[in-house]
């Protein structure tokens, strides 16, 4: 129970032998009580099954309390630019308490870039920080360790790392992803199908973030055990250069005629999509699977050019994390752990259905 007006402060005092400002110092637990002053208060709350009213406890602190967040760098209309509107979300919906946030861009395909923003992270010594996918184990484990190190709690977005000490994971389980997509194209596929295109968007000679690559380990086991005579392609496509993409597709298709099915683990299906359309649109059609609702990708289901889209709710991924690390580290609530977000399959019958 809470205090109430049978139960006040200056009633736990009297029952304890303490003063009132005692017990306010242990309830808001603002330290500076001797250890037999703690253990007469917390006899005391113990037998009137006290629960303390922890945003009220919140809205009287005098701390700001300093949430920091270190993202992919993102276009305006991006699976990225989703999850950061749903952090400010959650920042908004907390106005009432005293809480600054700030975020810190980096080049998904530079390590160095990483670092460099993590640094400028952790010099500004925040309470709790918030961390987007990076592909690179050792450099995330030292930005972690540095953070646990500090005592600085952290959560982590769309890449799960286990092995952490994280507070918090918001995102899909991502070899269960990649598993999905391989049953959906092994359903696409007929007697026919001997090749199915695996296109990957890399920078620095590989994707972009761990979560990419275990859809991708997800998808070859399932095909390994219900598909294994199905051939997986490999095309890669480079993010910097735009014009050399195209020349690369032009040479794949031409040289691949028969291939039906096509996939990629990120949010750039619309780049295939748009190629085939614009052109060689006499191309037979390939049956194209995706991540993630971005307007590119919507605008391909609904015109035809794509036909499946994997989608996980990257708005209230941001919202729900943010409310997930302001009640575990300002209201000291527990919560648990591991949150995984929905695989949902969008085609063009239900995607004008889809919300984020």
């Amino acid at each position: 129970m809470e205090i109430t007006s049978k139960i006040r402060i200056k009633d736990i005092a009297e029952r304890a032998g303490v003063s009132v400002g005692t017990v306010d110092r242990i309830i808001h637990g603002r330290g500076n009580v001797s250890p037999i002053s703690m253990e007469r208060v917390q006899k005391v709350l113990d037998e009137i099954n006290y629960t303390p009213n922890h945003y009220a406890s919140a809205l009287a602190s005098h701390n700001v309390h300093q949430f920091a967040a270190i993202l992919p760098m993102h276009e305006v209309d991006s699976y990225w630019a989703r999850v950061e509107n749903g952090l400010l979300d959650g920042v908004r919906r907390f106005n009432d308490f005293k809480i600054s946030f700030k975020v810190f861009r980096y080049d998904p395909f530079n390590t160095e870039s990483f670092k460099l923003e993590c640094q400028s992270l952790l010099n500004t010594c925040p309470d709790t920080v918030i961390i987007g996918p990076i592909f690179n184990y050792s450099i995330m484990a030292n930005f972690t360790s540095q953070l646990d190190e500090k005592g600085i709690p952290y959560a982590l977005l769309d890449s799960n790392w286990p092995e952490f000490n994280h507070r918090i994971f918001y995102g899909q389980d991502s070899l269960q992803s990649g598993a999905f997509s391989g049953r959906i194209m092994s359903l696409s596929a007929d007697s026919s199908t001997k090749q199915i295109a695996l296109f990957k968007v890399m920078g620095e000679g590989r994707v972009a973030s761990r979560q990419q690559m275990n859809r991708e380990v997800g998808f070859r086991k399932y095909m390994e055990v219900h598909n294994p005579d199905i051939e997986i392609v490999d095309v890669n496509l480079y993010v910097y250069d735009k014009k050399g993409m195209n020349d690369i597709m032009r040479e794949f298709f031409t040289t691949h005629p028969d291939i039906r099915l096509a996939l990629c683990f990120n949010s750039s299906v619309h780049i295939i999509a748009s190629f085939l359309k614009e052109e060689m649109p006499d191309h037979p059609h390939v049956t194209l699977l995706g991540y993630d609702a971005v307007d590119a990708n919507v605008q391909c289901i609904k015109e035809g050019s794509a036909d499946f889209l994997i989608a996980q709710h990257p708005h209230s991924q941001g919202l729900d994390c943010f409310r997930s690390m302001f009640n575990s580290c300002v209201l000291k609530m527990h919560i648990a752990r591991d949150h995984y977000m929905a695989i949902e399959l969008l085609t063009k019958e239900n995607i004008d259905f889809y919300k984020d």
